[in-house]
């Protein structure tokens, strides 16, 4: 019979268990999968530390808020501490360094936005989606070093209210595009949060990006055992994979998944060339 876990033993969480399995069975995809769990280890030193934030708003206002087409989070509502951020930013880009996917000048720059007394107003920026700074994978860096805080907030809003009938192209919560969807077992589609991962409803048919609804005009392919889908959009040439848990053997998992399907993401320019 085996004793408790050791004190230096831990749980992985199920995307960096799949991530793993992923390089072993695919060694195309190890680099890739291999800066994913870096990164995600990054995360989840700060998540660990997190508490859980206080959102001064009534579930009232914040129905009002969807009913009216208005996301649920303001900038200010999110509990960072800039002090985890900076090191966050630090050591995102230190991944992304070591892994060769930035230069040490774009590693440079990156870090003096981490120590600059700016940094919240570069955050803002980047949140609103009106971004002042040209540097080589910055917008990528901060949704790294937000994410936990924003994943925290949106886990908290969700408790308040339902999302139900929300059905916009943009993310309910952060006002974010979709990076990814899920087709339910009912054949609906879900679209998740390209930053905080939360999930909402929306036309199966249409273009999340566009709102193009002309089915002749979206062009699909899948993998060849139909787990993952990709929906190809014509008139803004845009495109968004999916999980289909009708094929799917376990739940989407947004870190991982991301990295599974980038051989669909290597289809879809073929076919755009």
């Amino acid at each position: 019979m085996s004793g408790p876990p050791s004190s230096g033993s831990r749980v992985l969480p199920r995307d960096v268990i799949e991530l793993k399995a992923l390089a072993e069975k695919q060694p195309a995809l190890a680099p890739a999968a291999t800066l994913q769990i870096d990164l995600i280890e990054s995360v989840r030193r700060v998540q660990g530390r997190l508490t859980t934030p206080w959102i001064d708003t009534s579930a009232e206002s914040l129905a009002a808020r969807l009913s009216s087409g208005q996301p649920l989070l303001d900038f200010q509502q999110i509990a960072f501490d800039w002090n985890d951020v900076r090191l966050l930013i630090r050591q995102v880009t230190d991944v992304l360094r070591r892994h060769e996917v930035i230069d040490a000048a774009a590693a440079a720059a990156l870090h003096s936005v981490g120590r600059s007394p700016t940094l919240p107003d570069v955050m803002r920026g980047w949140f609103e989606q009106r971004p002042a700074l040209e540097i080589e994978m910055l917008d990528e860096v901060l949704g790294w070093a937000a994410r936990p805080y924003l994943q925290r907030t949106a886990e908290v809003l969700q408790q308040r209210v339902s999302l139900d009938g929300w059905g916009r192209r943009i993310c309910p919560v952060c006002a974010a595009e979709p990076e990814f969807s899920v087709i339910t077992m009912g054949g609906d589609r879900q679209l998740v949060c390209g930053r905080c991962h939360v999930r909402w409803a929306f036309n199966p048919i249409a273009c999340p990006y566009c709102g193009n609804d002309d089915r002749t005009r979206i062009k699909s392919m899948a993998t060849p055992d139909g787990m993952y889908r990709v929906a190809i959009c014509s008139p803004c040439g845009r495109y968004i994979k999916a999980l289909d848990t009708r094929k799917a053997t376990r739940p989407l998992l947004p870190y991982a998944d991301v990295i599974a399907t980038l051989p669909l993401d290597a289809a879809v320019m073929k076919s755009q060339s």
